[in-house]
């Protein structure tokens, strides 16, 4: 047998529906038949037609009259019509609710129709209106065409595309597509002969067209009729059929709602340039505004939901206008424009909606173009601007370290997780676990997308660089990645960048993002990265950047081949070409660069001082800079607009040459002081930006909430020049500069300020700066001495306290140091606070003797154990509360079972009595968290049952009720501690352990149970732990609180008065052994007895008749004192 292959018919096949009897069409099968035998033998059989075909062929066409029939039922109630289904489900259904409307009166119909339509959506009404419209114009169209026309109706029910065959004549047949089902009016039956000579003809034109939008006019606007009569006569392409879909949206926008009110929310909409438009704007006509057919047709613009889904089109252009709309939206975000105006922020929505994996699926497209829009938004999500341009400012300024930017998570372990899992919780790790550096690499290296996609690539990279150490490291080695960035984007030639006016084409063009990017690699990934750059030989490449003048571009060029150039000097690479490549530029800054001159132009002061940084590690060029150092110190004194730029360059050269030998002129000018103060953000007033990005891809946020940059990076701050020279200063002992500093009035009013606000902004890497000033303003202060005048001296101590807790946790050595400093014998003068302490009439509670104070001489060591090494710069080194932390470490000690050891008296001796004679030690913590902290003493062990630490805490205690009982909370959210609640049981539980009735204890104990605090405490105290109360023996005197505070308001709980008089009739409590207790129960039952509601009368009856009279005459006879 040969092969079976399909045969071709160069016709089309047209089914004859004439040859199908009405059995056939009734059984949906065809007649079985049998052949004749004849039809066998005959000679003249067609061979080429099967012999199913030539006995169908013999058979006479049959007449298949198809009868249509549709039932409607009508029924009228005032104007409304039902138009019913055929089945009978729905025949029955509709008759029950016939039968409900006819037991029903009009006011019940209209009663019920009023609720149909309060709590159906108004959208599922006006669908159903829209039907039965629709449902009755078409009834109304059959009517007319059955009454006009002798043509002959056939409908073939079966098709699913439902035909309207109108026969005009014999010999003219016109087929027309009806998008609706057919309904002909109930009673009307035509039977309908088909001809089997007939054949179907479709519309060309004339007429033809005429019929084909004219059967459709009722879907036609008004507006699209001209064009379809001119369509008509024009002879307009593709013109001929109406498309309703496309027609709606030429129609008329429908009327504008009512305005809404001043604080009523309202979908965001955005312009392509990311700009948040107004809800209504009356300039705006609607052929100029961004309008369109989506919800809300009425607002110009596109809502973020609406940009999600058009870039996801299958339209490339409409793709790239999305993202590249979007990237627009969440560069503005990043500027914090959308803070106070949008919620969530378009970031944080953007995030939610998984925007990074579809971004990240969007690199993966074929077209360059979709790739370029893809990197703009994707850098747009991953980068803020502004931070990358704010660390570049500080390069220099914090040394060689720069933020890690990983997002906080309580599980590591993330490699359980979903791709959409990961990405609401790390962008940068899911980004890295989809390949994308290998993607990178093949869009760099094979696709060559324009300038603008290759510096978002490279920007790209930097953000994830910035991540994490290993991440940097990741970055490096990625197989020929590097080896692309540096082939293609530093070549050694810059004749290209010379020679072209516009470039279109980067590749084989220095870019300066490429040189940024290998020195935030060397940064972060250290001495393997610069190896590693070394080996491609970037230094002969710096070299020709640093010497470049092309004009265009060529000091960034030129300042960021010196920061990499740095950078690797650090790490010892790149040393031997520094003599030979600088020496002429130091001749040339020395000729021609005037800080006057150039104070306006800010680059050409940063690649100056990126220059000095550079020579500084050539031990022979100090000569050089030693001359410039006095060029520019003459300069610098009369500079009366000192600029960023002129002050780093100045803090260089500083830092570079030997100043011991140098007069320092500039200290007398007074412009450098003046923005002292506002350049200061401990001390600034502005609101650090909050749920502006989301939490999966942490930033730097220099933009405050108001959009206003940090004032510490601002064009004029001058506090990270003083961070420098004062370090300099204290480097070479510079005695008289520091003390020019310290005692200038602009600089006393900045610390007097510092000490007596709090401070914003501890947490933010750009305050760094300021808090390593305050850091050396510190030391410096400690190098004077006792020459510095007391009161400045005082402020400055203040301060170094206020640092222990802001200091970030990666500068653990600057925390030792000033604990040092803070709790010296000699800065504290503590000598002299012991002496004042014989004075102080410290008692025990019983006794007349003074109570000894043990206070170490080494006390800043029994504190340095707690300072964590190796911490995140945006934590904190030390609590607010580092004080007490010996106390909470024996603590937890205690509940974990370990015995007590002979130096923890020690260590809680010398707590207290740092609390009690170094109040400001404490003073910015709240009174709530000071009490939680020290009664933790009750819960170690029974130490406090020795006599000094006994009368100590006592004082303490004393000292801080006395002042601030009134501003105790016990509501409060507590660092450390999930509730009060929990530590006032441990105590009433410890009391009655082991307390053996102590007074000290038994009034530290009575403090929650006052009256302003909430009744859970009370309850605690009197049912829960009503054991405990016969134990509070101490007597109203000796009460940490005035008597009133239990007895005032009276209280308001019956079941807490229930228990007061059970303590009372059971004689839990008597006046003759705890005073106190039986003091409060009994105010409080009686004055709740004399009131007149049915429980107080109720219990007053049973207080008659109690059997013990003495409890009840005291209750029933009770005056208020």
């Amino acid at each position: 047998m040969g092969n079976i292959v399909e045969r071709k018919f160069n016709e089309k096949y047209k089914f004859d529906s004439n040859r199908v009897s009405t059995v056939e069409h009734e059984l949906g099968f065809p007649k079985v038949f049998k052949l004749d035998d004849n039809v066998l033998t005959k000679k003249d059989i067609n061979r080429k037609q099967s012999l199913f075909r030539q006995h169908v062929s013999t058979l006479k066409p049959t007449k298949g009259i198809a009868k249509i029939q549709k039932d409607e039922f009508l029924h009228s109630n005032k104007e409304e019509v039902s138009f019913v289904a055929e089945d009978q489900l729905a025949d029955k259904i509709h008759q029950e609710n016939l039968d409900k409307l006819a037991k029903m009166s009009e006011v019940d119909i209209l009663k019920e129709k009023k609720i149909l339509e309060e709590t159906l959506d108004s959208k599922i009404i006006q669908f159903l209106k829209n039907r039965k419209k629709c449902e009755k114009r078409s009834i109304e169209k059959s009517m007319n065409t059955a009454s006009s026309t002798n043509s002959v109706v056939s409908l073939d029910t079966e098709s699913s595309d439902k035909k309207l065959k109108l026969s005009l004549n014999d010999n003219n047949n016109t087929e027309i597509e009806n998008d609706t089902n057919i309904s002909i009016i109930k009673g009307i039956t035509m039977d309908v002969e088909v001809p089997d000579d007939k054949k179907t003809k479709f519309p060309l034109k004339g007429n033809d067209t005429n019929m084909d939008w004219e059967d459709d006019t009722v879907s036609i606007p008004k507006s699209s009729k001209e064009i379809l009569e001119a369509s008509k006569q024009k002879g307009w392409l593709h013109m001929n059929k109406p498309e309703p879909e496309k027609l709606k949206w030429m129609k008329d926008l429908m009327e504008e709602k009512e305005e809404l009110a001043t604080n009523e929310e309202y979908n965001a909409r955005f312009d392509f340039n990311g700009l948040l438009l107004p809800y209504k704007d009356e300039n705006v006509t609607l052929d100029k505004g961004l309008h369109h057919h989506g919800e809300e047709p009425e607002r110009p613009g596109y809502s973020l939901q609406e940009l999600l889904q058009l870039s996801r089109s299958s339209i490339q252009q409409q793709r790239c206008k999305a993202l590249t709309t979007l990237a627009n939206v969440m560069e503005k975000t990043h500027e914090g424009r959308y803070d106070k105006a949008l919620h969530p922020s378009p970031l944080i929505a953007l995030s939610q909606k998984n925007i990074l994996l579809l971004l990240r699926f969007s690199l993966d497209d074929s077209s360059v173009a979709v790739v370029t829009a893809s990197l703009q938004a994707l850098r747009a999500f991953l980068v803020s601007e502004a931070d990358e341009i704010c660390l570049d400012r500080l390069h220099g300024f914090n040394g060689h370290v720069e933020p890690t930017l990983i997002p906080q998570l309580e599980d590591k372990d993330t490699g359980s997780l979903k791709d959409h899992e990961l990405a609401q919780l790390d962008a940068v790790t899911t980004l890295l676990r989809s390949d994308f550096l290998l993607r990178v690499r093949y869009i760099l290296n094979e696709m060559h997308p324009p300038p603008i996609g290759v510096t978002c690539a490279l920007e790209i990279l930097i953000r994830l660089a910035r991540y994490s150490h290993t991440t940097a490291l990741n970055i490096s080695s990625t197989p020929y990645l590097l080896d692309t960035i540096i082939q293609n984007f530093m070549p050694l030639s810059i004749d290209l960048l010379a020679m072209q006016d516009a470039i279109n084409n980067i590749y084989g063009i220095p870019v300066v993002k490429a040189i940024k990017l290998c020195r935030v690699l060397v940064t972060y990934g250290k001495k393997p990265v610069a190896q590693k750059l070394n080996n491609f030989k970037v230094i002969h490449t710096i070299l020709t950047y640093v010497n470049s003048e092309t004009g265009k571009d060529d000091l960034e060029l030129s300042i960021e081949s010196l920061r990499l150039w740095r950078m690797l000097l650090h790490y010892e690479i790149g040393l031997e070409s520094v003599t030979g490549a600088l020496i002429s530029q130091l001749q040339l800054l020395l000729s021609n660069h005037d800080i006057q001159s150039t104070s306006k132009n800010e680059l050409a002061c940063e690649r100056a001082a990126a220059l000095i940084a550079v020579a500084s590690h050539e031990r022979n060029l100090r000569l050089n800079m030693s001359t410039l150092l006095k060029k520019w110190n003459t300069q610098f004194l009369s500079v009366s607009n000192a600029t960023w730029g002129v002050m780093k360059l100045i803090a260089e050269i500083l830092a570079t040459v030997e100043t011991s030998s140098f007069e320092i002129p500039w200290l007398s000018n007074e412009h450098i002081f003046l923005r002292l103060r506002s350049s200061s953000n401990l001390l600034s007033d502005c609101n650090p930006a909050t749920d502006r990005t989301p939490s999966c891809l942490p930033n730097l946020d220099v933009y405050t909430e108001n959009g206003e940059p940090q004032p510490i990076v601002s064009i004029n701050s001058c506090i990270p020049f003083f961070a420098s020279v004062l370090k300099t200063f204290c480097k070479h002992s510079r005695l008289t500069e520091i003390r020019t500093i310290l005692e200038h009035p602009n600089f006393c009013k900045y610390i007097r300020d510092l000490e007596k606000f709090n401070w914003s902004f501890e947490r933010s890497w750009y305050s760094r700066t300021e808090l390593c000033f305050l850091t050396m303003v510190v030391k410096a202060a400690s190098l004077l001495g006792n020459t510095i005048n007391n009161q400045t001296a005082q402020i400055i101590w203040k301060i170094a306290i206020k640092l222990v807790s802001a200091l970030p946790a990666d500068a653990t050595d600057d925390v030792r140091e000033l604990l040092k400093i803070a709790l010296s014998n000699e800065k504290v003068n503590l000598e002299l606070i012991v002496n004042e302490l014989a004075k102080l009439d410290l008692v025990a509670s019983t006794t007349t003797n003074q109570v000894k104070i043990d206070l170490r001489s080494d006390a800043a060591s029994l504190y340095e154990k707690y300072v964590v090494p190796n911490g995140d710069w945006n934590q904190a080194a030390m609590p607010k509360d580092w004080l007490f932390l010996p106390l909470v470490h024996l603590y937890n000690k205690y509940k974990s079972d370990v015995k007590f050891q002979s130096e923890d008296k020690g260590s809680i001796l010398t707590v207290l009595s740092l609390a009690l004679i170094l109040p400001d030690l404490t003073r910015r913590l709240s009174p709530t968290l000071r009490f939680s902290r020290l009664i933790l003493v009750y819960l170690c062990d029974t130490v406090y049952l020795d006599k000094d630490v006994s009368a100590l805490l006592a004082k303490v205690l004393s000292n801080l009720l006395t002042k601030h009982h009134a501003r105790l909370d016990f509501q409060a959210e507590l660092p450390g501690l999930s509730s009060f609640t929990d530590l006032f049981t441990a105590l009433c539980e410890q009391f009655y352990s082991s307390s053996y009735g102590d007074n000290n204890f038994a009034a530290t104990l009575l403090v929650p149970v006052a009256q302003r605090h909430d009744a859970h405490y009370r309850k605690l105290l009197w049912s829960e732990h009503a054991a405990a109360l016969r134990y509070l023996k101490l007597s109203p005197e000796k009460l940490l609180l005035p008597l009133k505070d239990y007895l005032y308001p009276e209280e308001e709980d019956a079941s807490l008065i229930d228990s007061y008089i059970t303590a009372l009739v059971r004689g839990t409590i008597k006046e003759t052994w705890c005073p106190v207790p039986f003091i409060i129960a009994l105010h409080h039952s009686a004055m709740y007895l004399k009131r007149t509601n049915k429980l107080a009368v109720r219990m007053r009856t049973q207080m008659e008749k109690l059997r013990n009279r003495d409890i009840a005459d005291k209750l029933l006879h009770y005056e208020s004192p």
